[in-house]
């Protein structure tokens, strides 16, 4: 078979899968829409789809970092929380308690923290910064345990139901009304704009730099690249993206502590999601954020030493299958296109 029959086949089969992925993802998105009202469906399964979004934009965004800026944090936690903080106390000691008016103050809190927390840190690379991300997390843990009269320090803030328009539902339907009529949606679509928004920027010039930034830094700094200062961007919208999965996270478990969302494990469970999913793969990490929530789920519910079931999970991905499950999505993929051009020779 000649080299141009080889191409045609081969450029085929990626059209088709380019067809079933769209199907796919089409069809995943009406299922989600129409989730809560699926036979079956229980408040608890609800409940753990919307973990799986809000997890999903966390490892998405811690992505933009490591798959394609290159560098590791461990201080994720803090733009996470401090957006859950800030809605805490918007709620704890104000009278706001519009939804649209909760949310863009959490993510502007997230944002204040990544451009304070990112200028500080992208001045280093490699484990320096991993530790500057984690000890300036790490503080902010602390300032929260501490400030006992202020934050609630151990016992954390309550997050009682906002109002959508000015409309209290949980007490018109009840929580499981709020959660299955209105606070998943809320989760849903931020998911769906979160991860649109992140692929027109991984996308565009700003997305290409980064990867530029990241095969070579060098290379990069010889051809007018700033590289401190992309790689502070990087941080700024991985955070604020962080910041939007952390203020679902308050809404949507109703109470909030510092070990709940700003214990240093927490920015390890983000990286796990995306190691799982597959680090560089933009859509790796959705699927490994919703595999994370599943086996943490199950675990908990057969063992008190999940942790060590989660841990051992991450061990055989590592050793076996360091690109995640992308990557054995992809390997696959390469399976089928080989069967395909060797079985038409």
């Amino acid at each position: 078979m000649s080299q141009e029959s080889d191409t045609e086949i081969i450029g085929t089969i990626r059209d088709g899968v380019t067809t079933w992925s769209g199907l796919a993802t089409a069809l995943l998105i009406v299922l989600a829409l129409g989730l809560p009202y699926l036979p079956g469906t229980g408040q608890f399964t609800v409940f753990l789809a919307a973990q799986m979004f809000l997890f999903a934009i966390a490892a998405v965004a811690f992505n933009v970092l490591l798959g394609y800026t290159g560098l590791l944090s461990f201080g994720h936690a803090a733009f996470f929380g401090g957006s859950a903080y800030a809605i805490g106390f918007v709620l704890k000691y104000t009278a706001i308690q519009e939804l649209l008016v909760l949310l863009p103050i959490g993510i502007l809190a997230a944002a204040v923290l990544a451009v304070i927390i990112g200028f500080i840190s992208v001045r280093h690379t490699e484990v320096y910064y991993s530790l500057l991300m984690l000890a300036l997390s790490f503080l902010i843990y602390v300032l929260m345990v501490k400030l006992y009269n202020v934050t609630g320090g151990t016992d954390g803030i309550a997050i009682t139901a906002p109002t959508v328009a000015g409309i209290n539902y949980i007490e018109l339907w009840g929580y499981n009304g709020y959660l299955m009529g209105i606070l998943y949606y809320v989760i849903l679509f931020s998911f769906l704009i979160s991860i649109a928004l992140m692929w027109v920027f991984m996308k565009s010039p700003f997305g290409l730099t980064l990867k530029t930034i990241k095969d070579s830094p060098e290379r990069a700094r010889s051809i007018g690249i700033p590289v401190v200062r992309y790689r502070w961007y990087a941080t700024i919208v991985s955070g604020v993206f962080t910041g939007i999965s952390g203020a679902m996270f308050a809404l949507l478990n109703s109470h909030i502590t510092p070990d709940t969302v700003l214990h240093w494990s927490h920015s390890g469970e983000i990286a796990f999601m995306t190691v799982l999913g597959g680090v560089g793969s933009f859509f790796g990490p959705i699927a490994g954020a919703s595999a994370f929530i599943l086996i943490q789920s199950e675990a908990q519910q057969l063992t008190e030493y999940w942790h060590f079931v989660i841990g051992f999970i991450l061990f055989v991905v590592i050793v076996f299958e360091p690109r995640g499950i992308a990557g054995i999505a992809k390997r696959m993929y390469g399976r089928a296109t080989d069967l395909r051009t060797g079985g038409d020779e």
